[in-house]
């Protein structure tokens, strides 16, 4: 949006994240009206970004764990307004959906029509952010499971139920050597084995809209799966430095079911109240987030290792971002003069109930200390992209014509040239992307921070086209590279003559010498 209109990306990303943020606020407040059928539900649509991780430490409001792994609440992960936090939205907004129409009774049509948009939108995430694709395909699959495996009736649900848990301690024993044979990467995918019993289960009770959602998410998801697969099988450098870089990530155990604690207490009422009422969709939503949580947040003991810690940030959040009406619901059922319960809760019932939830909104009110000193970090911090700097670097960015890229002097930093111009900058997140000419760009790179320049031939070796200098940076390099340069634009940004930006084109002729 940002190269198509010309906005400065920051500008860009600062307008898109909000309104996905905004659109995930309207959607939980509506969601919950809708699926309790009151209308002040609606004003518990800010609880999930209250609830905390009870992070007691130095840092305030989050634990630090092994390496760089943390964990923190849902806010946090809001705050960035990146790919990740808009994956994360969208998926609770499909949810919420599913979940508003499986509490009412459907048309057969609508249904299916639910099943193909929850399942093409779920399979899209791949697209957007990959943590974000697989914590909504885990949670979505372990919960339809789940929900299936409730509604059966009998022995069943006990014994399918037991079939999961036990596919659960099997995937631990057979995950490692099967990453060690397919790749970590690939084995993300077998951490859904556990959920087949109900999902044949629910193919068989819900076929048509069953296998239309898991259609369409494979469908949509295939772009990157097949590309991702393809990129692996060639020996693709950066896929294999991403599944070799997650080490030492995992979670300690006390310190994940601390964190895990403002969650746990309302999914066990849940899940306890499902059972007890023989409502499939609380003891579904229950049983399945606590399995695809669990079995994510520990993918580095069977074999994926892929960063456990992110997922169990995403499992945090997608589930306190769909829990909230759930919770109601249960309430409601339990306490409510309307009680959508075929039998009255019996008063030892209503005493388990009260104790369950008074201890629910007790540790989420001390959780919520972690939202207020992640609000006092953040006063203050924000800074300004419209400096006479910034606007500088946008003037001359605006005459950056090709593919070629641009390379700052180390007084401009690159990235935030790149957030304010949009331009192709010669500077990457090792992390994150690596650029076609990886090599070359690590050595100027390095180069660079030696406090060293880059040669002619090195600068065009690695794609570079382009200069931008400051007039008061020490690098000089309007001087160091007078005969092969070319002052293609310039602008000012203060009183005296060095206050000024200036763009340089290399010459490609004199670098072929």
């Amino acid at each position: 949006l940002a190269h198509t209109t010309r906005i400065a990306p920051a500008d860009v990303w600062n307008f898109v994240g909000v309104l996905a943020q905004v659109c995930l606020v309207i959607s939980l407040a509506v969601g919950a009206a809708l699926y309790t059928r009151r209308w002040w539900a609606a004003f518990f649509g800010a609880v999930p970004f209250l609830v905390g991780t009870l992070s007691f430490t130095a840092q305030g409001w989050f634990t630090l764990m092994n390496s760089h792994a943390v964990v923190w609440g849902a806010i946090a992960v809001i705050f960035p307004l990146n790919s990740e936090s808009a994956s994360l939205a969208i998926a609770r907004a499909l949810f919420m959906f599913l979940l508003v129409l499986a509490n009412r009774v459907s048309k057969r049509r609508a249904t299916v029509l639910t099943a193909i948009v929850v399942g093409a939108g779920v399979g899209l995430l791949a697209n957007i952010h990959t943590y974000g694709f697989f914590t909504a395909l885990f949670l979505g699959t372990y919960c339809l499971s789940a929900y299936a495996l409730a509604t059966m009736t009998g022995r069943w649900p006990i014994i399918m139920s037991l079939s999961t848990i036990v596919l659960i301690v099997v995937l631990f024993q057979v995950g490692p050597p099967f990453a060690n044979a397919v790749g970590r990467l690939a084995a993300l995918a077998l951490g859904l084995v556990p959920a087949l019993p109900g999902l044949i289960i629910a193919v068989r009770r819900w076929a048509v809209p069953t296998i239309a959602a898991l259609v369409a998410a494979g469908a949509a998801a295939s772009p990157q799966i097949v590309t991702t697969w393809l990129a692996l099988q060639h020996g693709n450098a950066f896929l294999k430095y991403r599944e070799a870089s997650s080490v030492a990530l995992g979670l300690p155990w006390k310190n994940a079911l601390l964190a895990s604690t403002p969650l746990l207490i309302p999914l066990l009422l849940i899940l306890t109240a499902g059972f007890y009422h023989k409502r499939p969709l609380w003891s579904g939503y229950a049983f399945g987030s606590i399995a695809a949580w669990f079995v994510l947040c520990k993918n580095d003991v069977w074999g994926a290792n892929q960063e456990p810690y992110r997922f169990w940030i995403d499992g945090f959040a997608l589930i306190a971002f769909t829990i909230v009406p759930i919770m109601l619901d249960v309430l409601l059922s339990s306490f409510g003069s309307r009680s959508s319960l075929t039998e009255p809760s019996s008063r030892r019932w209503k005493y388990v109930v009260a104790t369950f939830s008074i201890s629910a909104v007790v540790v989420g009110t001390i959780s919520s200390i972690d939202w207020y000193r992640f609000y006092k970090s953040q006063e203050d911090q924000t800074f300004s992209l419209s400096t006479t700097n910034e606007q500088s670097w946008e003037a001359v960015g605006a005459k950056v014509t090709g593919a070629q890229l641009v390379l700052t002097d180390p007084c401009t930093d690159g990235q935030i040239f790149k957030a304010v111009t949009g331009d192709r900058v010669a500077t990457y997140s090792p992390g994150l992307a690596w650029p076609a000419r990886v090599k070359q760009l690590t050595a100027m790179s390095e180069l660079l921070v030696a406090g060293k320049d880059p040669t002619p031939r090195q600068l065009h070796a690695a794609g570079v086209g382009w200069l931008v200098t400051d007039g008061n940076c020490s690098a000089h390099w309007p001087r160091t590279y007078a005969p092969f340069i070319t002052r293609s634009a310039g602008s000012s940004y203060g009183p005296t003559p060095a206050d000024t930006v200036i763009l340089w084109r290399l010459r490609d002729r004199a670098l072929a010498r």
